[in-house]
């Protein structure tokens, strides 16, 4: 039986997910055969590159979905999606089903721990906000059994925090933890001497991305806040109080945080898509998936290539956040009878922070090539680009004060 109403279902809320669901709402506001549907595990959406603040200051990175999508025709579930079919043209959900004309793909990535043994079982992880406060509670915890364990070699023990990765995600919460060790251990009479935080990288370099002078910069910076860099190493296993290195050298700590890799759901490769390298769908120069062009990804979800260079584009929050407008601009030219504008990656730059005062990086500005920065100035630059995200969110949601 044909439906009366065409559904546009976003599965994810992330930071492309939630730039489409309300993009799309805008453009089909005067299209009342369409629907709106948007579809995620949490009532909010997550401000997941200020993961590392939550962390370690409890700041606040989620946004409550209705505040979002309250002036918009958008229907939220709040669901975890079990599979998708993408020849009936359904995504089942763990408790029903909803089906669409058109279904854009934002369900980010998880954690991949690589096989390595204990790794799983046995490390933090930092990719949910339940992530977050985890942490937060157990390094609070272990500054205030410290401040009572009389002996030095256990006080070690609890006061050694290990950080798998030193791409973005991990040197941003090393050096956020190394600011915080000063006020805990000062809260809780704890000697600051005793405190070990060690940043583990497998290549040669930490944010490998970054220009050689400047990933030089950041690990100096981070050097300088007491935070050790071991790059060439990799992390071969861990228990519940030890982790060990490829160099052999076994660390005993309590505290792990592994931010070394991620792979894609495997629901992609079960639904019968065309996947690529991690898991990710490939998609045509429009970010429709391969043989279904009523089916987009985005963001993590998508093996989007950058026709400049021939390249994946990166897995990163300002490339999702383009193709978050991209496709709902395509799906509304698809059902007008537009013409689809295909995916030309901009590349803005990239900022690190290096605490709640530094950052470094780098910007592309007009009729300037590229612009590094290391210091004070970068932290405002990090402040204006979290900031346009909430203006933009602002604007896409007609709400100026709510966020």
């Amino acid at each position: 039986m044909e439906r009366s109403q065409k559904n546009i279902v976003v599965i994810g809320a992330g930071y492309g997910g939630i730039t489409a669901a309300l993009r799309v709402a805008r453009l089909f506001r005067d299209q009342s055969d369409f629907q709106v549907h948007l579809v995620d595990r949490n009532p909010y959406h997550l401000l997941k590159t200020q993961l590392h603040e939550a962390a370690v200051r409890k700041t606040e990175v989620a946004i409550p979905i209705d505040r979002l999508i309250g002036k918009r025709n958008i229907i939220f579930h709040l669901a975890e999606v079990d599979k998708i079919d993408p020849n009936d043209r359904i995504v089942f959900l763990q408790e029903g089903f909803l089906p669409f004309d058109y279904l854009i793909m934002a369900l980010g990535s998880q954690t991949n721990f690589y096989g390595i043994p204990g790794l799983r079982e046995n490390a933090f992880t930092l990719e949910t906000l339940a992530d977050a406060e985890k942490i937060h509670d157990h390094i609070d915890r272990l500054c205030a059994r410290a401040s009572s364990e009389p002996d030095e070699a256990q006080r070690r023990e609890l006061l050694r925090f290990v950080i798998g990765g030193g791409g973005l995600s991990g040197v941003e919460f090393a050096a956020e933890f190394a600011e915080y060790a000063v006020q805990c251990t000062r809260n809780y009479h704890v000697n600051l001497d005793e405190v070990d935080i060690i940043l583990v990288e497998a290549g040669k370099r930490i944010m490998a991305n970054l220009e050689e002078s400047t990933s030089a910069s950041v690990s100096k910076r981070l050097q300088g806040m007491r935070v050790r860099v071991l790059t060439e190493t990799k992390i071969v296993s861990q228990t519940d109080s030890t982790v060990t290195l490829s160099s052999n050298e076994v660390l005993e700590t309590r505290t792990m945080i592994w931010t070394g890799g991620i792979h894609i759901t495997d629901m992609f490769r079960e639904s019968g898509m065309k996947i690529g390298k991690l898991g990710r769908v490939l998609v045509d120069e429009f970010l429709r998936a391969e043989s279904y062009p009523f089916i987009y990804a985005i963001g993590d979800n998508a093996l989007a290539m950058n026709p400049r260079t021939g390249s994946p584009v990166p897995t990163a929050a300002q490339f999702a956040l383009q193709q978050g407008r991209l496709v709902a601009e395509n799906i509304f030219a698809a059902v007008t009878g537009g013409e689809l504008r295909p995916y030309s990656p901009k590349v803005w730059g990239e900022v690190v922070s290096l605490g709640r005062h530094l950052a470094a990086g780098w910007l592309a500005l007009p009729f300037v090539k590229k612009v590094t920065f290391v210091g004070f100035l970068g932290s405002l630059v990090k402040a204006a680009i979290e900031g346009k995200h909430i203006l933009l969110l602002r604007k896409e949601s007609r709400n100026w004060t709510g966020l």
